[in-house]
């Protein structure tokens, strides 16, 4: 009875806290506030009605003449604003971005009681955004339609200052290494945490804004060191709206046969979309709404076997129940297939001769939520949400992707379960299908394919529960809880010698987190002041003995252990300092934590060191840590030239890495650890001219940036320092990473031309509703080390440069209109690589050259030196050392 009474008497604390808790997932709406005055007299009106047009959101002026209306989806509205005795005004096309406010103040002009007159505005969106604590580059639904080259939201991200795309596609966002962005859709997270990726295709026709938040980013983002990605899907409103888009491809494919690109021709890319929203048929427009969108896409890319094919769909529904109750429901899959081409693999096997030996992968994935808004008043939203996600892929030989690796042709076993089959000499070492020439040079023919098998699959259910309090006009407090249960697997084997190797597990790791948010906006500053707890649990078992440092006991029997879980507290910081109505400083400092890639706790749990320089999994590796600091200036020069210059530095820690502990024999034996250490600092200057007058929009951004530290990537020293003649010892100081890359810079430019333009040239009048678009980047060159015919490193680490690159991507449209309605056709012409630049994105390390590894073939007596040198030139001339040739997509466009 006694401990009865104690849970009842601790139950309202505890629902109090859940109560107050806002989503722990990444923000989806922001916020609208303002002042409604009378504009004779400049005294506030109280009591004035001011309606979201097209939403159920409203609210009342207060004394002051003030109001705020938080929860406000991200996107463009009409607001209206009504009081007895005066003219009604509407502001149109109110831009509401994610996490910010958007400032609305209204001047009510004193009408007859009768017959008020309503007056309707275009809004002026603010320039300067005041209580930007953060650096924060968003593309809205507007900017992203006529932006060129966005078939992936990757090739979208490349356009923000910070970002470099390194020679394998990779992303690094402020000198961070791949894998330190968090990606999340419509607020949920989409990682694959074997990969620290993206595990879902994003749409980028199908969103409403995309952002990347690269510095000072709030408590209420976690899992991610260097950046947010935050991409927000449309709603449906009370009208509808839709439209279908499609488009062929051209391009310079590359030819095996000769080392050279083809000329310019169809190459079966093609791609269509689909989007529709507006309300649910027969129900009220204003309480049941729907988005949907679709797409099919082929890109079998300018390499060889380098194709996939995917579909994507997306729906959401929009229902209001109850007046006060806001119910969003959430579905997206994506199924993308393909074949993924390597030159050379990690051995130097080239499959160009053998393109269908090249391995096959076929990706699924799935997000489904629901999420619940109640709203207790005109100050406080609470809400609930529950949501799955689950990303899967499989990789193998394409013509055994149906077969697991057991049932591959030549695989048997001896009577002790040991392997004792010739998959290996049949496909890889002493296989008899080459040629002598092709045999020197590493060619593989006929139906060979690399062995490898790998499936990999990550499942989360999570749970969040959530308010925003907004206690004033310039006051909101916010803070929120998550749980976070995962079911992963993964499978693999690899043939490449006679102790093939492979792995299977399965586990059900744990990750929860907290955070609290006062954001306190006054005339003079903007804090965000918060703070942050994550937790995580691996939970698994793994051989403890074979990670230990002491040898004894490294090479005794096996122990097994349960993995540690882990606590972190973050705090964040930021500040604005509104100095005009033109300027604008900010700073902020936030530490920010990462949970490491499951691969690299997971790989060889059962400490298997029989094989071949062993490495070994820690599943109690600590999590990644970045401390950043930042200022910036935001200042508007005129009426419509805008400049923002941010400094920065970040101080990483904790990364981690390979060591070897010690040797069996000769063989090093490798564990990951958090050894590895990191330090960037650089500067970010953007001027962009805005199109308050005319027709044209110009921006600039340029970005210095200094990248050192100990490792790139955790497997460096496993890779290049272990199996080094020279460098038997991980780097004990810093030196310029891989993707240090020192100078970048975008140029884009976009001239639009209104429906109603009226120009003529020669007499001949043009016809209007059109636009061009061009952006340019420039990189100065990536690092690399040059080595002797051994490998062994020449000078100091990454002390030479490769060349700068530079490309220019352009878009075309014109659109027709239909009728009087809405209803626009229009035609496209998308070019990639304008130039036709063969930028060189990697060399051989011997010769400093993107098609010569300095390795020069001798004819033997069955061979003659003209095959061997055609295939040697074949064999140095990789083409993923250059850049992507010209690529144009030209298509037809429907909206209404």
């Amino acid at each position: 009875m006694v401990q009865s009474i104690k849970r009842l008497v601790a139950l309202p604390p505890i629902l109090f806290l859940l109560l107050l808790h806002a989503p722990v997932y990444g923000s989806i709406t922001g916020k609208i506030a303002g002042e409604v005055v009378d504009i004779e007299s400049g005294e506030p009106i109280e009591g004035a009605t001011v309606r979201v047009l097209g939403t159920n959101l409203s609210t009342m002026t207060d004394i002051d003449g003030d109001f705020f209306i938080i929860n406000v989806p991200g996107g463009k509205y009409d607001v209206n604003v009504t009081y007895v005795g005066y003219d009604q005004m509407t502001q149109t096309d109110v831009r509401v971005l994610v996490d910010l406010t958007t400032p609305v103040d209204f001047d009510l002009r004193a009408g007859a009681i009768e017959l008020p007159k309503s007056v309707v505005v275009s809004a002026a969106n603010p320039v300067i955004q005041r209580d930007m604590t953060e650096s924060k580059v968003t593309f809205t639904a507007d900017q992203l339609k006529d932006l060129p080259n966005i078939v992936t939201v990757q090739s979208v991200l490349s356009n923000y200052p910070g970002v470099i795309v390194d020679a394998n596609d990779n992303l690094h966002v402020r000198g961070g290494r791949t894998g330190q962005v968090a990606y999340l859709f419509d607020g949920f997270s989409i990682q694959d945490p074997f990969v620290s990726s993206a595990g879902l295709r994003v749409m980028p026709a199908a969103l409403e804004e995309l952002s990347l938040i690269s510095g000072g980013f709030s408590s209420e983002y976690g899992e991610a060191m260097s950046g947010i990605v935050n991409a927000i899907t449309r709603e449906g409103g009370a009208d509808y709206h839709g439209g279908i888009k499609a488009y062929e491809g051209l391009t310079h494919q590359y030819d095996v046969k000769t080392g050279d690109w083809k000329d310019l021709d169809l190459y079966q890319s093609r791609a269509a979309t689909f989007n529709l929203s507006g309300p649910v048929p027969g129900m009220d427009s204003k309480k049941y709404n729907f988005f949907t969108a679709g797409e099919y896409l082929r890109d079998p890319s300018y390499l060889p076997a380098n194709w996939s094919i995917a579909y994507t769909g997306t729906a959401k529904l929009t229902t209001q129940p109850l007046a006060k109750m806001k119910i969003k429901s959430n579905f997206t899959y994506s199924k993308v297939d393909g074949l993924a081409y390597n030159h050379r693999d990690n051995n130097g096997i080239s499959y160009d001769f053998n393109l269908d030996g090249t391995p096959a992968f076929d990706r699924d994935a799935y997000l489904a939520g629901i999420s619940a808004n109640y709203v207790v008043n005109d100050r406080m939203v609470l809400s609930t949400v529950v949501n799955t996600f689950s990303t899967r892929t499989l990789t193998a030989p394409g013509h055994l992707m149906d077969k697991y690796w057991t049932e591959w042709p030549g695989y048997s076993v001896d009577d002790t379960g040991a392997y004792n089959g010739t998959i290996h000499e049949d496909n890889y070492w002493g296989a008899p299908d080459f040629s002598d020439a092709m045999q020197a040079s590493q060619f593989t023919v006929d139906d060979d394919f690399l062995p490898i098998y790998q499936y990999r699959r990550a499942k989360y259910n999570s749970f969040k529960i959530s308010a925003i309090n907004q206690l004033n006009k310039g006051h909101q407090l916010s803070s929120g809880i998550e749980w976070r249960k995962y079911d992963i697997s993964w499978d693999s084997k690899q043939f490449f010698n006679r102790n093939p190797y492979g792995e299977k597990y399965s586990s059900r790791p744990a990750y929860a987190s907290a955070y609290f948010q006062d954001k306190m906006e006054y005339d003079y500053f903007i804090i965000n002041l918060g703070a942050r707890l994550d937790y995580n649990n691996s939970d698994i078992e793994y051989n403890a003995s074979s990670r230990s440092r002491d040898t004894a006991l490294a090479l005794g029997p096996a122990k097994f252990e349960t993995s540690e879980s882990h606590y972190r507290f973050s705090p964040r910081f930021g500040v604005s300092f509104p100095i005009s109505e033109k300027s604008m400083m900010h700073f902020n400092y936030g530490v920010y934590f990462q949970e490491p890639r499951y691969t690299q706790m997971y790989e060889n749990l059962e400490g298997d060191i029989t094989t071949g320089l062993p490495r070994l999994g820690n599943p109690n590796l600590e999590p990644e840590r970045t401390t950043s600091y930042e200022i910036g200036l935001d200042h508007l020069i005129g009426s419509d030239l805008r400049l923002d210059l941010t400094a920065y530095y970040k101080d990483i820690e904790e990364l981690v890495t390979t060591r070897s502990y010690y040797n069996l024999g000769t063989s090093p034996i490798t564990v990951y650890d958090n050894d590895d250490y990191g330090a960037v600092k650089g500067i970010d200057v953007s001027l962009e001219k805005l199109p308050t007058s005319g027709y044209l929009s110009v921006s600039l951004s340029y970005s210095y940036m200094l990248t050192e530290g100990n490792g790139s990537y955790a497997e460096e020293p496993y890779y290049t320092y272990i199996t080094s003649n020279t460098d038997t010892l991980a780097p004990v100081t810093s030196y310029p990473l891989d993707f240090d890359q020192r100078h970048t810079m975008t140029a884009s430019m976009s001239y639009r031309v209104p429906a109603d333009w009226k120009e003529s040239i020669l007499g001949a009048s043009i016809p209007g509703d059109w636009g061009m678009s061009m952006v340019g980047h420039y990189g100065s060159g990536l690092p690399y080390t040059p080595t002797d015919a051994q490998g062994n490193r020449l000078g100091e680490r990454n002390e030479t440069r490769l060349p700068a690159y530079y490309t220019v991507d352009m878009r075309f449209n014109k659109n027709f209109q239909l009728s009087s309605g809405d209803y626009k056709v229009g035609f496209f012409v998308e070019v990639d690589n304008l130039f036709d630049r063969r930028n060189v994105l990697n060399v051989y390390s011997r010769t400093g050259k993107p098609d010569d590894d300095g390795n020069d073939q001798v004819a033997g007596l069955s061979t003659s030196q003209s095959d061997l040198d055609y295939f040697d030139r074949l064999y140095d001339h990789d083409p993923q050392n250059y850049s992507s040739p010209r690529t144009i997509r030209t298509g037809l466009e429907f909206t209404f």
